[in-house]
């Protein structure tokens, strides 16, 4: 409707009197009337007033009416208006050029103008219905365009009586190339598709409700689109037809398989994830329990694969996971000939330095072990990480179906069990699943969990073993000793909870609570006449690399108030040497705080004079096992001697651990050592027997004094 909401009709004639009487009377019944006086104002008129309906004379000067409404379809404003055209002429010829030249009806003269009002009205709400059907018809080509959607109809013969243009370009064909009959679309079809869709496509045998049919077509740049077709068989008066859609689905296709990519492969190496290797075991179990075959889990983890980023960083890390990968598939390849699973699908990245391989294959215990020390063959070539060689070893967990489990859960569970055990054995070798591992394991996790309760009460006490100077038997300071007292198991060995700790990661809270205890108890000692003591706490490698490592010891320091200086943090030789670079960076902040910093266990790592000039390290703790031979083995001397020697050479301070007979204290005095520890000295002792203890021995050493 035009926008007065009055229909706009515009009376084109050169007689006068004809527009005035079609004015009065369209006037008179609800129409807005505009004039022009010949097809040229016809022309102008409908391009600045867009009128909704046009009565238009044909026979008029300058231009008449035919070739006015042959130019007004023209125009982008008028190739929806209706027009009326009036004429004198009823010959047939007449009205025959009227509407090739895209009249929509005409009337003749004299006109009846009550007729007429109902002319125009039909013609109006003809022209809504046809607005409305183009605008649905616009709509559904856009949604067919987003969809990447056309639709077709198919005839008895094998023609396309309807093919839209989107079809045309899902199959990236010009227009000028259209499509008619099934056999041109089916040179587009993929070949090994083509039977499929030939038959899809024959209106006999169609039916209501056919199943979708997906196939591939094939472009002419070799590009593969994914088409999905729905069809159905429809009734019509001249016979039954096909009718469908053709939409391509090769984005839906691609994103689902992105997603299943994302969900069930590894993102670094490619191969699949822990849920999608449990699935393709649950099916290879089904099978050998069917064929009453074995089949054998590996569970593979990398022996300290976390130097590779520390040295060489994340993406270093990331190339040697895809080249273990490689090298695993390889072997499974080597073992798994003939079987119907590629060999890519039978590893499993668990995330990070750990792996999963499944052997389908019936081999005997000899076979997998063969297999597994393949893989560890496999392993020792250097690997080549940014243009520097690389070294690396596994440990590897086997469980075996039937006799280790018969579920899939069940079997990667107990390789997990398994393979743990190797670690705890030293790494870089194989064990195979024992029932006596499960037992163990659930004692660890029991253990585990009594240690979380116990962090949380007072079962957890400290234990102060006293360091003397080895010359006069002053008492210089004290180390740090966690024990755990059970209620119901009483007495657990350090050597028991500590791993434990240190596996689940208990250590970070079990570390901060030492921390806090020792300094908080060395400060009380300070204040009730035991001064100058330094207190030597033991430092785990997960400890130390915590981002806030550094502030914990500043806030226990400052919480305490003990002086910096008293506080000793004892480090290991291969925590250090794991990456000597940002070992540097963190002992640099932790004597920053003024703290002292020992090495603990010397002699039994590295023992490297290099990494000991680049860290500024104030103390070396010579191990207890080349103490405790001392005066009967020369190796052990020579050793004890080196390391004095050396240290002394840097500044060192030297504490031999471990102590125990008068011998061992004479050969140490005489080499020169600077502080002794161990039970010649005294066991560790609680707080409060310490402190008995140390005031003992000072009233002893004024008395003796005294007397000399």
């Amino acid at each position: 409707m035009h926008r007065s909401d009055l229909p706009l009709v515009l009376v084109v004639d050169d007689d006068p009197t004809v527009r005035f009487l079609a004015h009065e009377a369209l006037a008179h019944r609800g129409f807005k009337v505009v004039e022009g006086e010949n097809g040229a104002d016809a022309l102008r008129l409908v391009q600045e007033l867009s009128p909704d309906v046009i009565l238009l004379d044909v026979m008029m000067p300058k231009m008449d009416g035919f070739t006015a409404c042959s130019r007004l379809r023209v125009l982008p404003e008028g190739q929806h208006i209706p027009v009326l055209m009036m004429t004198g002429l009823e010959d047939v010829a007449s009205i025959q050029h009227a509407y090739q030249v895209g009249a929509t009806d005409f009337i003749t003269k004299p006109i009846n103008f009550g007729l007429l009002e109902f002319r125009l009205q039909y013609m109006l709400r003809a022209k809504m219905v046809a607005a409305d059907l183009r605008h649905s018809e616009a709509q559904l080509h856009n949604a067919q365009r987003l969809a990447r959607m056309g639709h077709f109809v198919v005839d008895p013969a094998g023609g396309f009586s309807v093919w839209n243009e989107q079809i045309q370009t899902l199959l990236g064909l010009s227009l000028d190339r259209w499509i008619s009959r099934v056999d041109d679309l089916l040179a587009h079809v993929h070949p090994e598709d083509r039977a499929l869709v030939s038959a899809a496509l024959r209106v006999e045998n169609a039916v209501n409700d056919a199943a979708p049919v997906e196939y591939r077509i094939v472009l002419a740049n070799a590009e593969v689109r994914i088409i999905l077709q729905h069809s159905g068989i429809e009734s019509t008066a001249t016979g039954k037809q096909l009718v469908g859609t053709m939409q391509d689905i090769s984005q839906q296709r691609l994103a689902e398989r992105t997603i299943h990519q994302l969900a069930h492969y590894d993102r670094i190496t490619g191969l699949p994830n822990r849920n999608l290797i449990e699935q393709r075991l649950f099916e290879i179990l089904q099978r050998a329990t069917l064929e009453g075959s074995n089949i054998s889990v590996l569970s593979i983890d990398l022996d300290h694969f976390q130097r590779v980023n520390d040295h060489l960083g994340q993406e270093a890390g990331n190339e040697l996971l895809r080249a273990v990968a490689q090298r695993l598939v390889r072997c499974v390849r080597l073992a798994t000939t003939g079987y119907p699973v590629a060999p890519i699908e039978l590893v499993s990245s668990r995330g990070g330095d750990e792996f999963y391989v499944l052997l389908p294959c019936a081999l005997d215990p000899a076979a997998v072990s063969d297999f597994c020390e393949g893989i560890h063959a496999a392993l020792k070539p250097a690997f080549y990480l940014q243009a520097d060689e690389w070294l690396t070893t596994a440990s590897i967990g086997v469980a075996s179906f039937p006799d280790d489990g018969r579920a899939a859960e069940e079997l990667l569970r107990n390789a997990d069990v398994a393979l743990k055990q190797v670690k705890q054995l030293g790494r870089d070798g194989t064990q195979r699943f024992t029932p006596s591992m499960n037992t163990r394991a659930q004692a660890l996790l029991l253990m585990e969990n009594n240690l979380r309760h116990a962090l949380g009460s007072s079962q957890l006490t400290l234990h102060y073993q006293p360091k003397i100077d080895a010359v006069s038997g002053v008492v210089t300071g004290v180390e740090a000793l966690a024990r755990w007292q059970h209620p119901t198991q009483g007495h657990i060995p350090p050597g028991d909870f500590i791993p434990v700790a240190e596996s689940s990661g208990l250590i970070l809270p079990l570390g901060l609570w030492i921390l806090g205890e020792a300094t908080r108890q060395t400060a009380l000692w300070s204040r009730n006449g035991l001064r100058n003591l330094t207190c030597a706490v033991n430092v785990s490698t997960v400890q130390l690399r915590q981002p806030d490592f550094c502030a914990s010891v500043a806030l226990a320091l400052a919480t305490s108030g003990l002086p910096a200086k008293q506080l000793q943090l004892e480090l290991t030789e291969s925590l250090l040497m794991e990456n000597v670079i940002q070992a540097r960076e963190i002992v640099d902040q932790l004597k920053a705080l003024g703290v002292t910093l020992a090495i603990d266990d010397f002699g039994t790592g590295y023992s490297s004079l290099s990494y000991l000039k680049q860290l500024p390290i104030d103390v070396l703790k010579i191990d207890r096992s080349f103490v405790s031979e001392l005066g009967e083995s020369g190796n052990d001397g020579a050793i004890v001697a080196a390391v004095i020697a050396m240290g002394h050479s840097l500044g060192l301070k030297i504490v031999a651990e471990g102590v125990e007979t008068d011998v061992q204290l004479a050969a140490l005095c005489q080499l020169g050592c600077d502080e002794i520890q161990g039970y010649f000295c005294s066991r560790p002792l609680p707080a409060d027997d310490f402190s008995r203890w140390a005031r003992a021995r000072q009233v002893a050493a004024i008395t003796a004094q005294a007397g000399g």
